[in-house]
C-alpha cells in the first residue's frame, strides 16, 4: 500500500488510482486526500504533487476560498487579509453588514467587525 507502507494481500480489494499509474495501490481506507484524511474510495479525487487530493482542498490549492461564504473566489479582485480571502461584497461587518473596504476594522476569529461594532462589544 502507497500509503501504510504494508503489503496487501491478494484477496483484499485495492485502490488504483489511474492518474497515479497502475503500479501503485492503496487499501480502501488508505485512499485519502492528503490534506484532510478524508475517505477518497467513493469520492471524485484530483491527483497533484504525487498526492491524491479531495474536491474542496485540490481547488483551494488552486485559488482562495472566501471567509465569508466559504465559495471559492475565481475572480482576481478579492480582499485579503491575514491569510484570508473575502469577496469584495463579503468583505463586511458581521454585526451591521457595512462593507468594510477602505474602513478600519478588527478581525477576530475570521470575523470581520467595523470599528463601532467592535467597540460595543467591549
Amino acid at each position: 500500500c502507497e500509503s501504510c507502507q504494508q503489503p496487501v494481500p491478494g484477496d483484499c480489494p485495492v485502490v488504483y488510482a489511474e492518474r497515479a499509474g497502475y503500479s501503485r495501490q492503496w487499501h480502501p481506507a488508505c485512499f485519502v486526500c492528503c490534506r484532510c484524511t478524508e475517505p477518497l474510495v467513493d469520492l471524485i479525487y484530483f491527483w497533484k504533487s504525487g498526492a491524491a487530493w479531495c474536491g474542496r482542498h485540490y481547488c483551494e490549492s488552486l485559488r482562495p476560498r472566501c471567509a465569508g461564504c466559504d465559495e471559492i473566489i475565481f475572480s482576481e479582485d478579492y480582499q485579503q487579509v491575514e491569510g484570508l480571502a473575502w469577496h469584495h461584497k463579503h468583505f463586511a461587518c458581521l454585526e451591521c453588514e457595512t462593507l468594510l473596504t477602505g474602513k478600519p476594522f478588527t478581525l477576530a476569529n475570521a470575523s470581520l467587525l467595523c470599528s463601532t461594532c467592535s467597540q460595543s462589544r467591549v
